[in-house]
């Protein structure tokens, strides 16, 4: 397995919420209008963007899952880290669609992408098992552990920690971020708890949820207050299975009953931001501003790092991750080691024009970011891939040694010998006359058919003007012609054949044993034109009989 950087585009969905009952009942006209088969929404009347995906109103949630968030997953098994985040306004479907909301009353259909989510990594987890089960190979171990954090007024909340109390949110956090040596982000003093199954995954997420942050705005009636980000650690430790490129006589990996392992790691972030909201559409006083003040001031930093990242012009300069907790959070998930999608979350009402025309620029800025996804691997398997990549280059270079591909110089210099690139001009040539003759083979056809047409148009004119032609002739004639011609052409060639092989014979007249004359020539190089004259012959007779029938029918018609 590679561990190569590879470059990633930062895909977005856009999703469209249906209208609220409220909306209706005041009269708000849907603003929105989906192109039929293109990723492209239009709003009001010219405003038109494009995206990775646009979800409509009428959009289910399996849908969204299926399209954004599947194929994450089964990269997490493979070592690649990944991130979906929700970004829109105030009560434009986020929570909803992240499934962070956990309403009793939710059916099977409406589950959001975490629980989903869930699902699909613990039933690939067995289902590898069993098949490397049934495979009679080595059974690989998984760790899952789930992390959940909280970004309320700047401050990094655990909402696993149950000694803390709602009091001591206001209190300063102890939770702290650092960077490793190789970039990537990772958190101190954040409660980590080790998982075994999906319902026990599901609990965790509930019992988070239940300490998140909410309060009532005049937009949203249970309005998240806070950053929420559910993070499931992925730790696997499987046999190696050697690349299809690396199998070439590699007898280490292919007889050795010493099965190698390899340790990869992944984390997957699943973020539902607060939304964004001015302080005269909530209505929002006292705590609840404050709340708003620190929400937008978190947003604003992320979109001043989304701008830094996908304007081309400002990616060498400075990228303000440290102008807030959120954006250092979510450091690797954009630009740096992650497979992201970010999902824009608007209302179809022309009351929330402005914010939906917002979350639009927002998100198609997303679009042009550049991550660099490489696989986690542990050191060890890391260097033992690096190996086997050499190993298979060395082995391809002996190869190339022992054919006598590569050769050594007097002075010691290694280099291509020149039969190779001998043999390879020789093949381009003879690639080139085979077009060549192809084409020209083609054109004699095409001669042959058109001189035929011609010879047997001439000969029924003939017939035409002494009063014999007809069409039972004409088919006829054209038929003979056409053999002949066929059969004039291998002439030519037995021709050139024959001239050959005088030529040949004269350069060998000084070996009495190859000398023997002109006499020696097969009579089969001459068959050609003996068959030509017996086609005439019998075209002469046929001619003969149709013409003695032609006159036949004249007498009978006389007599009558």
């Amino acid at each position: 397995m590679s561990g190569g950087p590879d470059e990633s585009s930062v895909r977005v969905a856009l999703r469209i919420r249906p209208q609220l009952a409220r909306e209706k009942i005041e009269g708000c006209h849907i603003c929105t209008y989906v192109m039929p088969a293109e990723p492209q929404v239009v709003l009001g009347k010219d405003k038109a963007f494009t995206y990775d995906f646009v979800f409509d109103m009428d959009t289910q949630q399996d849908a969204i899952y299926g399209h954004c968030t599947e194929s994450l997953i089964e990269g997490c098994f493979q070592g690649y880290n990944a991130t979906v985040f929700a970004y829109g306004q105030t009560g434009s479907g986020k929570t909803y669609t992240m499934g962070t909301g956990f309403d009793v009353n939710i059916g099977e259909d409406e589950l959001g992408i975490i629980p989903r989510a869930v699902n699909h990594l613990f039933r690939g987890i067995e289902e590898r098992r069993q098949a490397a089960t049934e495979q009679g190979k080595p059974v690989p171990e998984f760790k899952i552990n789930a992390q959940f954090l909280e970004l309320y007024n700047e401050e990094v909340v655990d909402l696993f920690d149950t000694a803390r109390d709602v009091e001591a949110r206001r209190q300063k956090s102890s939770v702290r971020i650092h960077e490793d040596a190789s970039g990537g982000i990772y958190t101190v003093g954040v409660t980590t708890r080790s998982v075994n199954s999906a319902a026990e995954m599901i609990q965790c997420l509930k019992l988070g949820a239940l300490s998140r942050t909410t309060a009532s705005t005049q937009m949203n009636v249970q309005s998240s207050r806070s950053h929420a980000i559910f993070t499931i650690h992925l730790c696997q430790v499987r046999m190696c299975s050697p690349d299809n490129d690396n199998a070439t006589d590699n007898r280490l990996a292919g007889n050795s009953d010493i099965n190698e392992f390899e340790t990869l790691s992944a984390k997957f972030h699943f973020v539902d931001l607060a939304g964004s909201e001015r302080l005269k559409r909530t209505g929002a006083t006292g705590d609840r501003a404050k709340e708003g003040i620190s929400i937008n001031c978190g947003l604003l930093a992320l979109g001043n790092v989304i701008s830094a990242l996908g304007d081309r012009s400002k990616r060498s300069t400075h990228v303000p991750y440290r102008d807030s907790k959120l954006t250092r959070l979510l450091q690797d998930s954009l630009g740096g080691n992650s497979q992201t999608v970010m999902i824009a979350c608007i209302s179809p009402s022309d009351r929330d024009f402005m914010e939906t025309l917002n979350t639009l620029k927002y998100a198609n800025r997303a679009r042009n970011i550049k991550n660099k996804v490489m696989v986690n691997q542990d050191r060890a398997s890391q260097q033992i891939s690096a190996l086997r990549t050499e190993m298979a280059r060395l082995q391809m270079e002996l190869m190339e040694y022992k054919t006598g591909k590569r050769m050594v110089g007097e002075d010691g210099t290694e280099g291509l010998n020149d039969l190779v690139h001998e043999n390879a001009m020789l093949q381009t040539d003879n690639n080139n006359l085979r077009v060549r003759v192809k084409a020209m083979q083609e054109t004699i056809d095409a001669q042959r058919a058109r001189l035929t047409q011609i010879l047997s148009d001439g000969a029924n004119q003939a017939l035409a003007k002494a009063g014999e032609g007809n069409e039972e002739i004409g088919n006829m004639i054209h038929n003979y012609i056409k053999e002949i011609e066929t059969l004039r052409a291998k002439l030519l060639e037995s021709e050139a054949l024959n001239e050959n092989l005088r030529k040949s014979l004269s350069r060998a007249s000084t070996r009495s044993s190859l000398y023997a004359g002109p006499a020696s020539f097969s009579p089969a190089i001459f068959a050609p034109e003996k068959e030509a004259n017996d086609i005439i012959e019998m075209a002469k007779k046929d001619l003969e009989k149709l013409k003695r029938k032609e006159k036949k029918k004249k007498k009978r018609y006389a007599l009558s």
